[in-house]
């Protein structure tokens, strides 16, 4: 079933993007090519991924169709498998075949890897590109004092150039949230607390940010346990070094209050799987990743009870109930949970060349890049998901006037690093659904994430 599900779901995406190509096709000067190399058949995938993608392209040109504008997009996907290497080798096609100015990458390992091309003095890339990303939480991203063993992935996710942006949060960020949720759930007052996190080498930061959170959040001692998974097939038999009654030195110092699981989707479904079926009796806790429809689908009640965080599905105003309507509408489904970051991922790059597509002159990858950082003007007319607003967006550009876009995800209010500071959601499993309980405030200036 669920493989007739997805085959309907990219046909009926395809059919949208055929329907943006043509609207390209009608009188047109300049045709912008936008890439997106993002997960179509790995680890992190999901059909709705690419369809919010393809949604937006196609809005976005039926609205320069409405607005007479000469200016078309045409985008070009490239599959990252939730695989690094394999993500870069797909934008080096992107960039030196079809020629495009700006990326759309998905999560951490993948953007740092298309933003290495912008920094490695041997790229075989042909030009530099603006990338946004839509699943790229590490807070080593845009960390001005990371150090790396690797000078280039170092000056990737250090980005000082400013290439990089992120439509999403800050890993550090849903520590603070989730470091909460585990003091509350472990509710020992002002005895001993003891954490144990399961992370995958994807997750480190955010396992090493949990570590530095919950000292200042629990009134009692605090250790924290750290167990990286080794490989995917060893899950099982790590879980009982996650659980036991000794610390990170082979000390004994009792079995953990809670238990933290920190992976990409794929490991973090078997983790919490293989979990519960062994009936262990700590409570458990998911981060970000784990907070996937179809995850909830296929263990059903065996996961009633799992509690964590993450981002919202969409911004919870009129922006994000308009890209919920719009994608219901185009694909007959709710939009999974990070859609509408991979839509506003791309909407943004659009609107960021259009600021710069005026009187004929050719845009540069420069150009959007200097664009991201002019949409979200105060002072300018609010543009929202709608094909409506977008047709009044590209009429206020080709005339220099401001735009301040409130996106489907978040406002897309970026500070100067290329951050933003999405609410965290806490979300308990019953009878077989997500259910919130409540939104935190995280942002650099409000680290341990107060609720609201």
């Amino acid at each position: 079933m669920a493989s007739i599900h997805a085959s309907r779901f990219l046909c009926a995406a395809a059919a949208a993007f055929t329907f943006a190509a043509a609207a390209s096709a009608q009188s047109v000067n300049t045709i912008i090519p936008i890439g997106a190399v993002v997960d179509q058949t790995g680890a992190s995938t999901s059909p709705h991924y690419r369809g919010a993608i393809e949604l937006a392209g196609k809005q976005m040109n039926e609205a320069l169709a409405r607005a007479g504008s000469k200016v078309r997009f045409d985008i070009a996907f490239g599959d990252s498998k939730s695989n690094p290497p394999f993500a870069q080798q797909e934008a080096l096609r992107l960039i030196n075949q079809s020629g495009v100015k700006a990326l759309v990458g998905d999560s951490s390992g993948v953007s740092v890897a298309l933003n290495r091309l912008n920094y490695d003095p041997a790229s075989q890339a042909k030009a530099k590109v603006a990338i946004t990303c839509f699943q790229c939480s590490s807070s080593f991203i845009n960390d001005p004092d990371v150090q790396q063993s690797d000078p280039q992935i170092q000056a990737a996710e250090r980005d000082n150039d400013g290439w990089l942006f992120r439509v999403f949060y800050v890993a550090k960020f849903e520590a603070g949230a989730l470091a909460q949720i585990a003091v509350k759930r472990a509710n020992k007052g002002d005895k001993p607390l003891k954490v144990g996190v399961f992370a995958d080498a994807g997750h480190r930061a955010i396992a090493v940010d949990l570590a530095k959170a919950l000292p200042a959040l629990h009134k009692g001692p605090v250790s924290v346990d750290i167990v990286y998974l080794s490989a995917a097939d060893k899950i099982a038999e790590e879980w009982p070094k996650v659980i036991d009654d000794k610390n990170e030195v082979g000390n004994v110092d009792g079995a953990p209050d809670v238990v933290i699981v920190a992976m990409l989707p794929a490991p973090s479904f078997a983790a919490v799987k293989t979990y519960r079926e062994a009936n262990y009796p700590v409570p458990l806790l998911v981060n970000n990743s784990f907070r996937r429809d179809y995850q909830l689908k296929k263990l059903g009640a065996l996961v009633n009870g799992v509690e964590g965080s993450s981002i919202t599905q969409a911004n919870k105003g009129p922006s994000g109930q308009a890209f919920i309507e719009a994608f219901k509408a185009a694909y007959g489904d709710s939009p999974e949970m990070t859609s509408s970051g991979a839509y506003d991922a791309a909407v943004t790059l659009m609107l960021a060349a259009l600021s710069a597509a005026r009187d004929g002159k050719e845009v540069t990858a420069e150009d959007i890049r200097a664009g991201l950082a002019k949409i979200n003007d105060p002072k300018g007319q609010v543009i929202r998901p709608a094909v409506a607003d977008f047709a009044a967006a590209a009429k206020l550009l080709a005339n220099g006037e401001p735009i301040n876009y409130e996106g489907a995800f978040h406002a897309i209010d970026w500070d100067a690093r290329g951050d933003m500071y999405p609410p965290m959601v806490h979300w308990k499993i019953e009878n077989g659904r997500f259910v919130e309980y409540g939104l935190y405030a995280c942002s650099r200036d409000q680290p341990n994430c107060p609720g609201l």
